[in-house]
């Protein structure tokens, strides 16, 4: 669908760096190693009256993930994503990369992201979008950087 590679794909978002960082934890579900066992919101934010994105912080493995929430099952496939970004490299995941469950399809009501490494000095930041039933129109929201 053309709303997520437009919001994805757009640079806008953050400014890539020369070099990504590699961390053991980078690309890795947040159920390895337990970390969503230890898992906090750190920030949320609504895309519009029915989903919400959230920034998830693991205090045991120092790790940072989005997830996009829907109040509702979805009502088609692809309705929404997120993307969890790191600052200090710029590396990004969405639902639909390793680690990550998928975007929110039909009766599914969220998705997560597989997670970042965001240990001082790092911060990460959750992106959110939700589409617009019947157009290539999406609302997005983003969290603070943590």
């Amino acid at each position: 669908m053309l709303p997520f590679l437009f919001f994805f794909g757009s640079s806008s978002f953050f400014n890539s760096k020369v070099s990504a960082e590699t961390h053991s934890y980078d690309g890795k579900s947040p159920y390895y190693n337990s970390c969503a066992s230890s898992a906090v919101t750190k920030d949320k934010k609504w895309i519009d009256s029915v989903s919400y994105v959230e920034l998830k912080l693991s205090t045991k493995c120092k790790t940072a993930w989005a997830k996009v929430t829907i109040t509702r099952p979805a009502i088609y496939n692809h309705e929404a994503d997120a993307r969890i970004v790191r600052n200090t490299d710029g590396k990004a995941y969405t639902c639909n990369s390793s680690g990550g469950n998928g975007v929110v399809n039909k009766g599914q009501p969220s998705c997560y992201t597989s997670m970042v490494y965001d240990l001082d000095p790092r911060k990460a930041q959750a992106q959110g979008i939700h589409a617009i039933p019947n157009s290539d129109a999406y609302k997005k929201a983003v969290t603070i950087w943590y």
